[in-house]
Parts: C-alpha cells; structure tokens; sequence
C-alpha cells in the first residue's frame, strides 16, 4: 500500500463488495472490451505488451444514475473512449497509477489523487498492470437534472469540473466517505439489491457532493443562485411543466396554474430561470426525447419519437437536439440499439 492511499477504502476494495452484485473477469480482449462497453461506453483497448496477457476484473453495483464499480486489467493498455456524451466519470487509483489525457490537460494519478471527466472532451487513458481503480459513473441526464433541481434554473451546457481531485482535501474525503459507504452497504447486502430509498439517498450523496466540492465553470453562479429563493409562481409553473410534459399546454394555461398575468410569469422566469416557461417545456420534452431514444428498442423511430413529444419540425428540432446533447437523435439512437460497443 503506498503512503497516499486511504486505508480503509483499500481494505474494503480488497473483501470485493460488489462482487455478489455483479462480478466480470476475463483474460479475452473483445470478452473484456465488449462488456467494459456495456458498463461504461464504447472505446477502443489496447494491449501494450503483446507478451503480456489480460488479467481483467470489474465488480459493479448501480445506484440510480450511478454506476460504482472497482476494476482492474492486470496489463498494460491504453482505452480511449473519446467524447464520453452520456456522462461525468471520477476514477479514484487504489493501486498504481494512469496517465489521463483530457482534452488538452494530461496528467497521472495514483492513490491520493482522483480524475474527473465531464462529456464534452475527448478521454484517452494508459492504464499500468498495478492499476486499480475505483470509478463513478454519473449518468448525465440524472446528473444534470439533479443540478438543475438544486440550483433552480435550466443547465444549457454540461458542467466543466476540474479535472483532478485531491483526495486528502475536504472534497475528496467527503467523496471517499460516500464512495465507502455504498461499498458497505453493498457488502452487508450480500447478492440483495439495494432497497430503493437506500440506492436513492447514495446516488443524491455522490451526486452531491460532486457538484459541491468539485470546482467547476459555474461554480459562484450557482452558489448565488443556491442563496436565492425561487418565487412560489415559478416553482408552481415548473411543477406543472414537469407533469404534464405530454400534454397539449399554452401560455394561457399556464396563467391559470399560476393564478397571474402571462406578462408576470413571463418576467419572473426570465428573471429567476433566464428563460421563458415555453422554452423550459421544450427542455424538459428534448430531455423526455432523449430518454426514449436511449431506451429504444428495434422498433424505436426518431421521427415518431419526436412527433409524439410535441416537435412538429423536425430539422428544427434535430438541431436544438444537436446543440443540447452534442450528438444527433439518430446517433444516440444508433448507440444505444447496438450497444456501446461493437
């Protein structure tokens, strides 16, 4: 064990938790790519050494939007998933150490210290033999509608957190002590899934003591926006949107939820959200648009998955698609029908 590592997220790693929940091993590199991919995202893996041979293992458990698992390839190899769009990584070292490239930045983290992945930046990692790692994987459309919840307004743009995280700081002690509870739990339960309200309350942990701790881009607007009250009006409104996406829904009504003036609702969004209501609603059916294409099957179809939300022009609405998740409907769909890897 080296002098950095946490003592007790070591020991904990080394009884396998989470091997009950969901226990992978292989010395086959497609086996090990292909089910990495169903985890995680598609990617492309390398074997550095020909010589030298996989010894692979990945335990995971989800908690809600949060995938937690503890993974190793026992070789040397260099995975390059690119962008990663659907979702924020944390890769905690229990063992060993990876050289990180993101974006422009490169850096190498070994027990003590942490690396954090926002979706919207090329990810590129050479991973040693020695390397163990304890990762997070955030789903980002629960992530960012857990931001969303927290701060009151609308997240246009994915959140830029820096890229490393020291863990003997306040940040990454409070994310240790998250990440050591769920393993706890996980082991105490044996092969039992987690009781629902106990799977939420550690995904609400994790995710927030992301966004808390973690320097980001946005960092002192949503500490304002924290500070502030929302008016009743607009979380009356927003409530509403949110229950009846699907539905036929105006201005009008939306008045009569509100019991005030189209004029006076229109001025507070803008004022408290930097939006108008309408606009929110589009958000909240692109979002609803996106999960369906996720969970699409064979017979998935973006045009009647679009039209059935309320999207009548479709050129339209596959560029406000574009500019809110970075990819086309027809892409997500794509990758979510043959899997994250082929």
């Amino acid at each position: 064990m080296t002098a950095s590592s946490d003592p007790g997220l070591l020991a904990l790693c080394e009884m396998s938790p989470l091997a009950a929940h969901s226990r992978f091993a292989s010395t086959d590199r497609d086996e090990v790519q292909s089910h990495v991919a169903e985890v995680f995202c598609g990617h492309s893996l390398s074997v550095l050494n020909r010589a030298a041979a996989l010894d692979a293992e990945l335990d995971h458990i989800r908690l809600g939007g949060v995938a937690l698992a503890i993974m190793r390839y026992g070789a040397d190899v260099i995975v390059e998933p690119g962008l990663l769009q659907d979702f924020y990584l944390v890769q905690i070292p229990t063992r060993g150490k990876a050289r990180i490239s993101f974006g422009r930045a490169d850096t190498v983290i070994e027990p003590g210290r942490a690396s954090v992945q926002h979706p919207a930046a090329p990810l590129r990692m050479h991973w040693d033999a020695a390397c163990t790692k304890v990762v997070l994987r955030y789903d980002r459309v629960r992530f960012e509608r857990f931001v969303e919840g927290c701060v009151g307004r609308p997240l246009r743009a994915p959140l830029y957190l820096h890229p490393e995280m020291d863990l003997s700081g306040i940040a990454g002690q409070m994310l240790l002590d998250q990440i050591k509870s769920g393993l706890r739990c996980a082991s105490q339960l044996g092969g039992a899934a987690l009781p629902p309200l106990l799977a939420a309350h550690l995904e609400n942990s994790l995710m927030g003591t992301l966004l808390f701790t973690q320097p980001h881009d946005r960092s002192e607007e949503f500490a304002g926006a924290i500070d502030g009250t929302e008016p009743r009006l607009v979380t009356r409104v927003r409530d509403y949107l949110a229950a009846h996406a699907d539905e036929p829904i105006d201005m009008a009504m939306l008045a009569e939820v509100a019991g005030a003036p189209v004029r006076t609702i229109y001025h507070q969004f803008k004022r408290t959200l930097g939006i108008a209501p309408l606009q929110l609603l589009r958000d909240i059916r692109m979002d609803r648009v996106r999960r369906e294409l996720m969970d699409g099957g064979a017979d998935a179809n973006v045009t009647r998955i679009a039209l059935g939300w309320g999207f009548e022009h479709l050129g339209r609405f596959a560029a406000q698609y574009r500019e809110r998740f970075g990819e086309t409907p027809r892409d997500t769909l794509r990758r979510h029908r043959t899997g994250r890897m082929n």
